[in-house]
């Protein structure tokens, strides 16, 4: 054996070594971290639905069939999969004393670290290199939103994991053929069973990609088809059997925790991609700062999403890997290049082609971004081959790795709400704040029921109540329900609500009154910042008049609700609502001036508004004062247009 063989053994030791001791590092911190996280905007759903499998299974309740009966929240529910609702639930059953978020949440970062091992693991298939495979590993291991929703995303992070567990799986069993045949298809058939019983209609893609991926390495291997061959065709009835057996296994785990699946097992699941393709429930999504809705976003939406929001270390490896595709096809070979190219694209293209709804931000397409750090190591690891100098073709592995540390300085003083995560493309939450959400999925709703707990106190002879613009926030005072009252209640409606505390978040606000500063309101006790960037606040309230004069204007009582509004403006000048209503008791009282300044007030807070303006322009009206009338309606006119053109044409019947 040479002396450079020698060397070279001794790295790919050591090198295997950090990915053992970095992979048992991650799979004990996530989980350990992961009690630190909120409930995210939908887990409350999620929680419902794993009880609702719980009861479909063991007591025969047919509630999980389908949510026809239910709010919209729960519109197509039963088009997922409960895999993990399910099983958290069984186990919740287990050990009731266990907070069941912090059980969840513990399962998600163990799913979550899963997801990120087998992300090198699969690297080191195609590069044969320990030391690429670390870096793939740190790439997803420290891109920010991966990290944060890996704690407290059961849908996407389990899906993206079962995914790669699966793509894994495929590969080792293709590149080792005919060596241990059943051990890699043991390994597809579990990644299956959790891709398929998170997300049907994604399951179905995998096996798609199953399906392409060994007819494509059939067509382009010689000695496999040759070897499939031989011998009456043994290898390939071996192989055969192996996979359809794990992947029906796989099916079946799927179908275990999907009642929908389960009652029609070929027809729901056909169901399910059709209904997963375009998502139903219609939402307005804040992007590039004006909000649109999900049936109608940009066909660049997903991709500008990834690109302003992970490391640029990474983004660059991947665009190293397409400049370098032409080398990459001589080192790693013509099936791995087009099976990371057709993984880490085509589900963003496909989506682009169907002019799918998608939810907001990109989380539904983690599962995607896996392969964008596969080729952001091997882009790096290319880069080194054209480096002639032995002892130097440890740079740009060094330059992959270092470039990340920006990312673990966010990781570090962001925590936990490392999911807000831009990069300096964007400029940061600084310069995202307004034009895109932050704190979307609500992550901070923890630390706010914890400020309550921790620093108010029971009054004696009444509840305290909080009110959030988050549905499901009163989960965290189930064990308080003896002094404290919580629910949902929405922001423009929050001055003639009844509550003490309101937690507000800037979800759904209008862009406009978030770019000009308006947002947060006033008597804000406590706020949840990063980077100086409010992601939410806890309002105290000063005053109950607000809902006194809310009460007295719909029962006309005008002198009443003058002077409750007064009052109430002493203690909150930043309520636009309140400002609207106090206009429109004034004009009824016959106070134009006073009325059209009170109007002028909202739009000012919330120039978004487009109701404020046609109202001022109707109290400019009614005063003859035409031309400002036309200003304020050609305002109202602007703003209403807008809104139509980002609902997009309606569909055709």
């Amino acid at each position: 054996m040479s002396q450079i063989q020698s060397l070279q053994e001794k790295e790919s030791a050591m090198w295997r070594t950090v990915f053992l001791v970095l992979s048992a590092f991650i799979l004990i911190l996530l989980p350990s971290l992961s009690h630190s996280y909120g409930q995210n905007g939908d887990e409350w759903l999620e929680i419902v639905y794993g009880q609702d499998i719980y009861n479909y299974f063991f007591h025969g309740d047919k509630q999980a069939l389908s949510y026809e009966n239910k709010s919209l929240q729960f519109k197509g529910m039963e088009l997922y999969g409960g895999l993990f609702d399910y099983y958290t639930e069984i186990l919740h059953h287990w050990f009731p004393n266990i907070f069941i978020l912090d059980l969840k949440h513990f399962c998600n970062a163990v799913i979550g670290a899963v997801m990120m091992i087998f992300t090198g693991l699969f690297t080191f298939r195609i590069s044969k290199k320990w030391s690429v495979a670390v870096v793939a590993l740190l790439f997803i291991f420290l891109s920010p939103r991966l990290f944060g929703e890996s704690m407290n995303n059961p849908k996407d992070i389990p899906h993206a994991c079962g995914f790669i567990i699966a793509m894994y799986g495929l590969m080792a069993l293709l590149l080792d053929f005919p060596n241990k045949i059943w051990k890699h298809a043991i390994i597809l058939g579990l990644g299956f069973g959790l891709a398929f019983g998170s997300r049907p209609a994604g399951g179905l893609l995998l096996g798609s990609y199953i399906v392409l991926f060994t007819a494509l390495y059939y067509i382009l291997n010689k000695s496999f088809r040759e070897g499939l061959k031989a011998n009456n065709s043994k290898l390939l009835k071996k192989l055969l059997l192996a996979m359809v057996a794990t992947l029906l296994a796989g099916y079946i785990i799927g179908l275990s925790a999907w009642p929908f699946g389960f009652e029609a097992p070929i027809a729901h699941s056909l169901e399910s991609l059709k209904g997963m393709t375009n998502v139903s429930i219609i939402l307005r999504v804040l992007f590039e700062g004006s909000y649109h809705y999900n049936n109608n976003m940009p066909w660049y939406y997903e991709f500008k999403w990834i690109m302003i929001s992970n490391p640029i270390i990474v983004l660059l490896g991947a665009l190293l890997f397409v400049v370098l595709i032409a080398r990459a096809k001589k080192e790693y070979g013509l099936f791995n290049v087009i099976v990371i190219v057709y993984a880490a694209l085509f589900p963003l293209l496909y989506m682009i082609y169907k002019h799918s709804s998608m939810h907001d931000t990109w989380r539904h397409v983690f599962f995607v971004y896996v392969y964008w750090t596969v080729a952001a190591a091997l882009g790096w690891d290319l880069l080194s081959r054209y480096i002639t100098n032995e002892r130097l073709k440890w740079i740009p592995i060094a330059v992959a790795i270092a470039g990340l540390f920006p990312s673990v300085i966010w990781i570090f003083k962001s925590h936990p709400n490392e999911y807000v995560y831009f990069n300096e493309l964007e400029g940061g939450p600084k310069a995202a704040f307004g034009y895109y959400d932050l704190d979307y999925y609500q992550n901070t709703n923890r630390q706010a029921a914890e400020w309550i707990l921790k620093n108010v106190k029971p009054i004696p002879g009444r509840k305290i109540i909080v009110l959030s613009n988050m549905l499901g926030f009163d989960k965290y005072f189930a064990k308080d329900t003896s002094w404290l009252g919580a629910g949902y209640g929405r922001a423009f409606e929050r001055s003639h609500l009844q509550w003490d505390y309101y937690v507000d978040y800037p979800r759904f606000i209008s862009a406009e009154q978030l770019q000009s500063g308006n947002w947060p309101p006033g008597n804000v006790v406590k706020a949840f910042t990063v980077d100086g960037v409010p992601l939410s606040v806890i309002i105290q309230r000063k005053s109950y008049d607000g809902i006194a004069a809310h009460d007295a204007m719909n029962k006309k009582d005008l002198p009443t609700a003058l002077d409750k509004f007064q009052s109430y403006l002493k203690t909150d000048t930043t309520d636009e609502a309140v400002y609207a209503d106090y206009a429109v008791t004034l004009a009824a009282a016959g106070q134009l001036d006073a009325a059209i300044a009170a109007m002028t007030k909202a739009s000012q807070i919330d120039p978004g508004q487009g109701q404020f303006f046609e109202m001022l322009g109707k109290l400019y009206h009614a005063k003859g004062d035409e031309a400002n009338a036309n200003k304020a309606m050609a305002v109202a006119q602007e703003l209403s247009q807008r809104d139509q053109e980002a609902q997009g044409e309606p569909e055709a019947p």
